[in-house]
């Protein structure tokens, strides 16, 4: 049934449903009819039949002469040809008259025996009729002295009232039939005019209004509850195009405040690297201008003591050494500041510009890490980077940076307390289409609810510390979409974190 509800229209629905109800209706009417005229003709037989036993029971009771009674039987069968069959019994079943002179004084079959009540009348429709011919058998009481002794059955053919019978049904039927016709097409011409066409149209126009086409004012003369949904469906097309462009206008200034709090974000990253770098490169600078100036100095007495002729060959060792050991610290420190200053400019060039370029994965992977001491030296952290040192890889090297470096600044700011003790992991695996960075931490860990949010933005369980919500959610759109990969992460609270971060490999190609 409900398979059949989705296929049918409202209007064929309607017209069906109304359609069933007369129909029953209508078969109610014909099993009343049938009954009322089942009724009267039982009535008329009783009449016929009571006419009968009222002359049979004079005659016998006057004269009681059996030959008196079935000269009546012959009369009466001589003036009523309906009549097939007459018999009169006693209560013992002994037929006493009969219109078949044969089956006097014999004895009826027990079964047959039927004694009528006094001053009742039995109709029965037998179940076989008699010469291929409807009958039925009419039985009523014979008495004597105001007793019943006997019955008189009658055998009456029924083929008139069977033929009425059939035409009433017939015309009943037919009756029924045309109504249930005329009025289904009528309720369907309604429906159609009423209801179905406005529908109609309000779904074009509502499909011209999904496709931004122009609608015309929706007017439909037809029932009041018609006119009002179109009235309400004018009224809501009416300002649909300036609302549109309030939505559409307040969805690109959300999405212009994204950008800029995203931007923000990069660039407080970025902002927090120079001034880690600039930190760490104060250290090598500050020893070398130290080392310079207490150079300096020797060279100054150096020199005093060669003009004053008092330069002894120890003295000249001793400056010797001095200037050994003076221009070792100054050229060590010196690299350290130039190791520092070369990565930061590329890690630096690399998340302010998208370019993409080969690079060996370790090498870079290493100076990220080196550009993000300043922030591990405040901790009792360590960072292992496992990766093949021959591995190249062509893509974003900026979105990998920011990517490694929110990682792992998300474990300093979550993962761990200030005195906690830990190991962040970057573990590399080279397949045959892509590569695999597993990024993991062994600190607190997270709850479920936290684990399902993860990478939604402006979440943070730290927002009165100053998080935005936008690490990690940067980092799920560099994966994404700068990278072409995917990342899952998996956390249980108490067992630390790992983010499983799969890029595709390319090659360069050449121009």
């Amino acid at each position: 049934m409900p398979i059949l509800r989705k296929k049918l229209s409202l209007q064929k629905r309607i017209v069906f449903l109304i359609t069933s109800v007369t129909v029953i209706m209508i078969s109610t009417m014909m099993v009343f009819d049938t009954k009322s005229l089942n009724q009267s003709i039982k009535e008329a037989y009783v009449s016929q039949i009571s006419g009968m036993t009222i002359a049979i029971n004079g005659r016998y009771e006057e004269s009681r002469s059996i030959s008196d009674v079935q000269q009546i039987f012959d009369y009466i069968q001589y003036k009523n040809t309906r009549v097939l069959e007459m018999k009169l019994y006693s209560k013992d079943g002994a037929i006493l008259a009969a219109s078949d002179r044969e089956q006097v004084g014999k004895r009826m079959d027990s079964s047959s025996i039927i004694i009528p009540k006094q001053d009742k009348t039995i109709v029965d429709r037998l179940p076989m009729a008699k010469n291929e011919k409807p009958v039925v058998r009419l039985i009523a009481p014979l008495q004597e002295d105001g007793m019943v002794v006997g019955a008189v059955e009658v055998i009456f053919d029924s083929s008139e009232e069977s033929v009425l019978l059939k035409k009433r049904t017939k015309l009943i039927l037919a009756v029924g039939i045309s109504i249930a016709i005329i009025l289904s097409v009528l309720l369907w011409l309604i429906l159609r005019t009423i209801v179905i066409r406005p529908l109609s149209k309000l779904r074009e126009a509502a499909v011209i209004v999904k496709q931004g086409g122009e609608l015309p004012l929706l007017q439909f003369q037809t029932s009041p509850e018609i006119t009002e949904v179109s009235e309400a469906f004018n009224d809501m097309v009416k300002n649909l195009d300036e609302r549109y462009k309030e939505l559409q206008q307040a969805l690109n200034t959300l999405q212009i405040t994204q950008d800029q709090l995203v931007q923000s974000e990069k660039m407080g990253a970025l902002g927090n690297l120079v001034a880690g770098v600039s930190h760490e490169i104060n250290t090598p600078i500050g020893i070398g201008v130290t080392a310079i100036t207490y150079l300096d100095q020797k060279t100054k007495d150096f020199r005093s003591l060669y003009e004053t002729g008092k330069m002894k060959k120890s003295d000249l060792e001793q400056f010797l050494s001095i200037i050994g050991e003076t221009n070792a610290m100054v050229q060590t420190n010196l690299e350290r500041a130039s190791s520092l200053v070369r990565s930061f400019k590329q890690i630096s060039v690399d998340q302010s510009v998208e370019v993409k370029r080969t690079f060996l994965l370790r090498e870079y992977l290493e100076g990220i890490v080196a550009s993000l001491k300043p922030s591990l030296k405040k901790t009792r952290l360590r960072v292992d980077i496992y990766c093949d040192d021959r591995l190249n890889l062509y893509t974003y090297p900026g979105a990998l940076s920011q990517i490694v470096t929110n990682l792992v600044m998300n474990s300093l700011n979550h993962a761990y307390g200030p005195e906690d003790e830990g190991s962040l992991s970057i573990r590399v695996t080279e397949h045959q289409d892509h590569i695999r960075i597993a990024y993991s931490d062994d600190g607190k860990g997270m709850t479920q609810e936290v684990l399902d949010h993860i990478f939604d933005p402006f979440f943070t369980t730290s927002r009165g510390k100053g998080g935005t919500g936008l690490g990690m959610n940067i980092v799920y759109n560099l994966v994404t979409q700068s990278l072409n990969g995917n990342i899952q992460c998996l956390s249980t609270l108490g067992q630390g974190s790992l983010f499983m971060i799969t890029i595709p490999l390319e090659e360069e190609s050449e121009l």
